[in-house]
């Protein structure tokens, strides 16, 4: 399939001149949106099916949900359009000469508790992220930086141990929202439960398995190009919401205007829903299959052949998702740079998945635990591949979990096959695996230790040479499928669906909400 280029992220950036600084300044979000007739007000209530664990951003570590919330509370030193390109957040201008880069600071910004924005908070977030003691999921995501400091109020310079093009995609994510230090110092327990940052709403209640609810801040830094306040909404309502049908009706009904995912076979009765839109805006929900390498039967990686063999992805993928699902074999689009059509998983055989197990020494039924989260349609997923797997000579025992319960049991590796999604695409291929497959990822569910993968990962953010990064990340993916790390399922659509009379939802790069803009209203 024909590849996409698109523009190679810069490494060496500068942004100078006040005019481009002041109209860059005025943009509150990274994606497409409607254009604002200054109508404020109101309350947004969304459905989430995905309750987070901690709003503390350095600790996060649903990727693919955690920052629609986030994004409430926390602005980062950066944005980056869905282009690639940068524009001023937080850091209004910065200097990048490859080793060092100089951020200055938006002045007159306040924490929703009072404390200034300065240099020394940014200073002390980012040494927070590095501090070991932190044991936050971002360390990884910093790691080429040797220090930081404040270089004046309002002045920050970072210091490389190489260069890093990378690092300012990092900083546009959660490693570079900022938080209060008045906040953090109270502790990160109760920090992650009342995050205080700069962003356009302020925190203020968390029911668990309820709902989270933020408040409009008012004294807010951005405006829209006309020179309108933002956020123009008064309130946002999170409404945690895991079972699929609910979230339809209450989107039908207007119980919602926001839905953060639905699976085709709900978003597909809404589609003659005369007050719901629904917009492909080309992100995916790519449903996969982790085996874990620490112990039980995938320590042998025959039986991960096994396994790969016994799944039939595409039965998989229209019982979970209809007809609106793309086979891929890895976490790339057809339309990402780092796709290579000649890569392909192991081919669906169910007799040589039984000999297989076979050679490996297991004969007779292989029992093994695959925990799945109870939300369609992962259910589903995984019935059907208890049913394929049965067929090839494993006994397999599905568990439905609730999500923090299966993220605890991943995390301790706890499982023998997880089954687990991630919305994609993201901007860079590094934002992909590298949390997943390097041996420190904070979301390495697998238990990797692969020095071979490591140094495919390594050299992948080693340069901005985009044919050396291709080349890199394909060898990175034809190392997972080969080794069957992990199985990977289909890749599901996942439409931005809301109220018709909801607008100026963006988006940012990877398909999470941007909430200063939107509006209810016609």
């Amino acid at each position: 399939m024909p590849n996409s280029t698109p523009p190679r992220i810069p490494r060496r950036t500068v942004l100078a001149g006040a005019a481009a600084t002041a109209a860059l300044a005025t943009l509150a979000g990274c994606g497409s949106s409607d254009s604002s007739d200054g109508t404020s007000g109101g309350t947004l209530t969304a459905g989430f099916d995905n309750e987070p664990v901690t709003l503390d951003p350095a600790l996060s570590s649903a990727i693919s949900s955690d920052r629609n919330v986030l994004n409430l509370f926390f602005d980062t030193l950066l944005r980056q359009r869905r282009d690639g390109t940068f524009e001023p957040a937080l850091a209004t201008r910065w200097t990048d000469t490859g080793t060092e880069i100089t951020f200055e600071l938006r002045q007159s910004v306040k924490f929703h508790d009072g404390t200034p924005f300065d240099a020394d908070a940014v200073v002390l977030n980012l040494k927070r992220i590095l501090d070991p003691a932190t044991r936050s999921t971002k360390t990884a995501a910093l790691a080429s930086i040797r220090d930081v400091k404040a270089t004046g109020p309002r002045t920050v310079t970072v210091t490389l141990k190489a260069a890093d093009p990378l690092l300012l995609t990092q900083l546009a994510h959660e490693p570079g929202m900022i938080a209060s230090p008045t906040a953090l110092a109270k502790g990160a327990d109760e920090f992650g439960r009342r995050p205080v940052g700069t962003g356009p709403f302020t925190f203020r209640q968390w029911r668990t398995k309820v709902q989270l609810t933020a408040e409009r801040n008012k004294t807010y830094w951005a405006k829209t190009e006309e020179g309108t306040a933002l956020p123009l909404l008064d309130k946002v309502v999170l409404r945690f919401v895991t079972e699929a049908k609910v979230l339809r009706a209450e989107l039908s009904t207007g119980g919602v205007q926001l839905v953060r995912a639905l699976p085709p076979e709900e978003y597909k009765q809404l589609a003659d829903a005369p007050r719901v839109t629904i917009k492909d805006e080309g992100v995916r929900r790519n449903y996969y299959a982790s085996l874990n390498v620490t112990k039980g039967p995938f320590r042998d990686p025959r039986v991960r052949a096994a396994f790969a063999m016994a799944v039939e992805r595409r039965s998989v993928g229209k019982a979970a998702a209809g007809g609106d699902f793309d086979i891929a074999p890895s976490f790339a689009t057809a339309d990402d740079w780092f796709y290579d059509d000649s890569l392909a998983p192991l081919p669906y055989d169910t007799e040589k998945a039984r000999a297989t197990l076979d050679k490996a020494g297991l004969r007779g039924k292989v029992p093994i635990t695959l925990v799945a989260r109870r939300r369609a349609p992962d259910p589903t997923v995984g019935e059907l591949l208890q049913s394929q797997l049965t067929a090839a000579g494993f006994a397999p025992k599905v568990e439905i979990l609730e999500f923090q319960t299966q993220l605890e049991r991943m995390r301790n590796q706890d499982f023998d096959a997880a089954i687990l999604v991630i919305d994609i695409p993201r901007l860079d291929p590094s934002l992909t695996f590298d949390p997943y497959f390097a041996s420190d990822g904070p979301s390495n569910w697998s238990g990797l230790k692969d020095s071979a993968l490591d140094a495919l990962l390594d050299k992948g953010l080693s340069t901005d040479d985009r044919a050396v990064r291709k080349q890199a990340y394909v060898d990175v993916q034809r190392r997972i499928l080969e080794n069957n790390y992990w199985v990977f399922l289909h890749q599901a659509k996942s439409p931005l669906i809301h109220s018709s009379d909801l607008k100026g939802v963006d988006l940012d790069v990877d398909g999470q909400w941007r909430l200063e803009r939107a509006r209810l209203g016609s």
